[in-house]
């Protein structure tokens, strides 16, 4: 008999947008949860924001997007207007029956919605609700809206990022936005166990500032003892070698990471003692970090004759931590990842021009069934009217008045195509985004996913 999944009753409403609430909810979906993404017709962000088949968005362009389909996996689409009488009052009667709600709106929205907590828990007491905002709903900065780029700087990492002597550069265009995910997810969690042992319900205020001051922990206590963390783009504080080094061909690149004398040894060991190791500023761990440069440009001296892969497996078989840079291209043809079956082939039956398409697992595993496999990307809509008839238990008639009255929807109210082009790579000159022998990639995927993905050898020199 199968395994029930251990989310499996639990409902989740998300008014969500963007990428750090989805992102979050998404793994509450991996685990079962019948997760509800509460939809407006007006907002299409999510939606637009692609990539799309060859860059080129359809007709029901809303229902293709890659992006939209990794982190809405395996959630239902309620399109409804909540800031309609009728739209609001279905809202609540949808509340009245679920377990959670969500939204990453700015402070004070859900409350002039009447859609906030202490309104929402007169409905239902024992209802968790969660808020996911760029700096919480007190303090100064409250009203303050932002990007994940925005809170990368105000939270330290900025700063904190940057080549040796060099300007600030930002960590990631969205690292807030995982980081921030992945805490709503554990923050859900908690307290679903918390209403469990005790039946009470929860507010949770979760600010992407405040996740963001907690990544870099160890620099505000360093801070504090007087200790300055000066930038040293891919060095280390005090480990060397311990940077990225090119290695033969076009923009390829080994990572080494030498952490003990130990491992230095190994090195030495694995490279034939070459007469630069012998060098005495390099006899101890506190000397080569002192003289990592000419470190640095000795080992150099070697990984630009080797292949990145071949020499990542040459030093992990001599005990020494290497890893190849690998581009996105290498990881779908990575015979490790494919081993483990972490890819996953999806066709969208809701896009069917979109075709079968290789999308991200999760990094997690547990058996038999969990994480839920991605089995459903949901048109805008697509499931208004179960929802409205099982879950908020209305008749034909009702549904057919908030038709009507247009509170629900299937379709944007702007249907115009997203601009091709808008993108980041695009707005600089590179009109090769996408890789124009993706389609013989992922036939070749599809033809052996009964088993273990394997395209065909490694790019990366395997």
């Amino acid at each position: 008999m199968a395994q029930r999944a251990v989310l499996a009753g639990v409902r989740v409403l998300s008014l969500e947008q963007v990428h750090v609430l989805p992102w979050g909810t998404a793994f509450l979906a991996d685990f079962g949860a019948q997760v509800i993404r509460v939809e407006s017709a007006d907002h299409m962000n999510d939606r637009r924001s692609g990539p799309f088949p060859d860059n080129q968005p359809g007709e029901e362009w809303w229902n293709e997007g890659g992006t939209f389909g990794y982190w809405a996996r395996n959630k239902e689409s309620l399109c409804l207007d909540v800031t309609h009488p009728l739209g609001k009052e279905v809202f609540l009667k949808l509340v009245a029956q679920s377990d959670i709600v969500t939204d990453n709106f700015r402070p004070g929205t859900m409350r002039r919605l009447g859609l906030d907590h202490d309104s929402l828990a007169k409905l239902k007491p024992d209802i968790i609700t969660l808020s996911c905002t760029a700096y919480g709903h007190t303090g100064p900065w409250r009203a303050y809206g932002a990007r994940a780029r925005t809170v990368d700087a105000v939270c330290g990492l900025s700063y904190l990022t940057g080549y040796e002597g060099g300007e600030s550069i930002r960590a990631s265009s969205n690292y807030m936005d995982h980081t921030g995910g992945l805490n709503v997810a554990y923050s859900l969690l908690l307290a679903l166990y918390r209403r469990r042992k005790t039946g009470a319900g929860a507010r949770i205020d979760l600010s992407m500032y405040e996740t963001g001051v907690s990544c870099i922990g160890p620099a505000i206590l360093e801070a504090q003892g007087g200790i300055a963390r000066p930038r040293l783009g891919t060095a280390h504080g005090w480990k060397a070698p311990h940077n990225v080094y090119r290695c033969k061909g076009a923009d390829r690149w080994l990572a080494i990471a030498v952490s003990s004398d130990e491992e230095w040894q190994h090195l030495k060991a694995a490279l034939r003692e070459p007469p630069w190791a012998a060098d005495p500023r390099f006899e101890t761990a506190l000397g080569r970090w002192q003289h990592r440069h000419a470190l640095d440009a000795c080992l150099e001296q070697w990984t630009l004759t080797q292949d990145s892969q071949a020499a990542m497996d040459f030093l992990q078989a001599h005990g020494v931590p290497a890893g190849a840079i690998l581009t996105s291209r290498d990881l779908v043809a990575n015979p490790h990842l494919q081993e483990r079956d972490y890819f996953e082939i999806f066709s969208h039956e809701n896009a069917p021009g979109v075709g079968p398409r290789v999308y991200a697992g999760r990094p997690f595993r547990s058996l038999p069934e969990l994480p839920i496999p991605l089995r459903l990307v949901s048109a805008l809509g697509q499931h208004n009217q179960r929802i409205l008839r099982e879950v908020a238990q209305l008749s034909e008639s009702d549904i057919q008045q908030l038709m009507d009255a247009g509170v629900l929807a299937s379709r944007p109210a702007e249907t115009g195509k997203p601009v091709p082009g808008a993108s980041w790579a695009q707005a600089r000159g590179n009109e090769t985004r996408f890789d124009p022998q993706y389609k013989e990639a992922v036939s070749r995927l599809q033809a052996t996913s009964a088993g273990p993905l394997h395209p065909g050898p490694s790019p990366a020199g395997a």
